[in-house]
């Protein structure tokens, strides 16, 4: 199985986990809900669903009720929150923990923002890089990802590894851990494809 096919048959089974746990109509509950992150790009490699979920007044309670209906599932495992309304991130963070069939543990990240938000928010990158992507780029981000995910200590938030490859014209580990060291970003970013 190529790499991206191994890809997108993570990307199905995220969208089975969704549909299964029914987050994004019981997030339609509480205000705008949309699927961001790798899940959203077509570039998933590890499992992992993020979201951000976008309402007049974030409260935590209203997430609340939604991870109290899914931790019903006999396949979520864990959830949690916390509160960052008055830090830079200026949301509600909650995960929750689903045990797939296959064995494997999926991590759902989902952020609960003021409509305002005044970003970075993940929901502005989702069509300029997707409409960015080739099928070489798309290519050597998975590739980059998956290196990275396989060598203990190795990091890198995916938004640099998205701009390497995009912007930068980065197509393997190597050059993005040169690129790497002399272009990293601390923190948020407003990075968005240059094309």
């Amino acid at each position: 199985m190529t790499i991206v096919e191994q890809a997108d048959r993570t990307k199905e089974t995220a969208h089975q986990i969704l549909r299964e746990l029914q987050l994004l109509e019981r997030w339609r509950e509480v205000g705008e809900p949309i699927v961001v992150g790798a899940t959203a790009y077509e570039l998933m490699i590890s499992p992992d669903i993020d979201m951000e979920i976008y309402c007049d007044l974030p409260k935590a309670s209203v997430g609340f009720q939604v991870l109290a209906q899914c931790v019903e599932h006999p396949n979520v495992t864990s959830a949690k929150y916390v509160n960052l309304l008055d830090t830079e991130d200026q949301g509600i963070y909650y995960q929750m923990k689903y045990r797939h069939e296959d064995g494997i543990e999926w991590k759902l990240d989902m952020w609960l923002m003021a409509h305002d938000h005044p970003g970075p928010c993940a929901r502005d990158l989702v069509e300029p890089l997707k409409a960015a992507l080739t099928d070489d780029k798309r290519h050597a981000i998975l590739d980059i990802k998956q290196h990275i995910q396989q060598t203990p200590g190795l990091q890198a938030p995916s938004i640099q590894i998205y701009e390497a490859v995009i912007d930068w014209d980065v197509r393997n580990i190597d050059q993005f851990l040169s690129w790497q060291a002399e272009h990293g970003v601390e923190g948020l970013t407003h990075w968005k494809p240059s094309v």
